[in-house]
Order: structure tokens, then sequence, then C-alpha cells
């Protein structure tokens, strides 16, 4: 229970700097655009970006990379609790986060088996929380390769609205994953305390 809360608390501080960095984006979009249409004193507009964007940048991935962290332990712990319930081992329960292609639907599945162990068929929403999690991914990679070779203004610009958009599609993803969590956790309890049998699937 104790690592669930941690991670939910952990998702909500992902939301926060989600909600920050579509701020400090917003600014530097709207700094070089300025400089683009020809008003040069918004330079200094465009360095305080800089030097704002590092410091974001730096927190966000800090909080994302340790939310990761704490989701697949959790999600470990909750596919031991459920095992014979599930399609997969709770080694593939983490496993499948980082497995090239597969991470592209075998984390999906696996929350789906791990709701049915709490009793529960998935939620309709779940889909959308999926939904959101890849786009959100993919436009953060499609801006990282940008930001690597982008040569002018104009470019960098185009890889600051992905990563925006990247932001909004995480963000929007995080009260879905914080509802996961919590729900799963209190349904795996739950059924363990009045000893329901584990069937095997």
């Amino acid at each position: 229970m104790t690592l669930a809360v941690a991670t939910q608390v952990l998702l909500i501080v992902c939301g926060v700097m989600s909600i920050v960095t579509i701020g400090v984006e917003t600014f530097g979009i709207t700094s070089a655009t300025a400089y683009l249409d020809g008003y040069t004193s918004a330079i200094d507009l465009i360095n305080t970006y800089d030097r704002v964007t590092l410091i974001v940048t730096i927190l966000a991935a800090i909080a994302i990379l340790a939310t990761g962290v704490l989701w697949v332990l959790w999600q470990y712990r909750a596919a031991k609790h459920a095992a014979g319930q599930t399609r997969r081992s709770p080694g593939w329960h983490v496993g499948s986060w980082v497995v090239p292609i597969i991470c592209l639907w075998f984390p999906y599945q696996n929350i789906s088996d791990l709701w049915r162990a709490t009793g529960r068929s998935r939620p309709a929403w779940q889909i959308v929380w999926w939904a959101c999690w890849i786009v959100s991914s993919v436009l953060f990679q499609i801006a990282t390769r940008i930001f690597a070779v982008a040569e002018d203004l104009e470019l960098f610009r185009l890889g600051m609205s992905l990563s925006l958009a990247g932001e909004v599609f995480q963000m929007a993803a995080v009260p879905f994953a914080w509802l996961i969590v919590r729900d799963i956790t209190l349904g795996i309890t739950r059924r363990s305390a009045v000893g329901i049998p584990k069937m095997v699937s």
C-alpha cells in the first residue's frame, strides 16, 4: 500500500511538471515567434527560455524516472499478488515496458489482467490512458530528434511545439494512471483480505 501511495504522489508531481513545462514551452514558442517576426529584442527572451528550460527539463526527467521505477515496482508486486490470474509473469509485467515493439501493447494487456484479478473488467477509459501515453511518447521522441538536428530557430520552434503537445497528452494520462494504481491496489487488497482463492486462467 505504501508503494502504491508513493507512486500516486509521484504521478501528481509528474502532472505538475507537465503543467510547468507547458508554460515554459509556450513562453519559448512565443519568444521564438516574436524574433522570427522581426522583434530582435526577443533574443533576450529566448536566452531566458534556454536557461529555464534546462532546469525544468532536468527536474521533469528526474520526476518521470522516479515515477517509472516506482510504477514497475508497484506493478511487479501487484502481479505477484495476482499470480495465476495473469497471462504473464511478474517479471514480464516489468520487462514489457522496455522491450521494443511489444511495449506498444503488452503493458496494456498486463494492466487489463490486473483489473481482472480484482474481479473487475478493465474500465472503458483505460484505452484513453494508453492512447495518451503512446501519443506523448511518440511526440517526445520526434521532438528530441528535431532538437538534435535543428540548425535554425524555425525548426527549433517546431520541436518546442511537439514537446508542448507531448506534455499535454502526458498530463492527460496522469489522472487515469493515478486511478489505475489506486483502484487495482484496493481491489487486490480487498480480495486478499476476504481470502478469495486464486483462479488459474
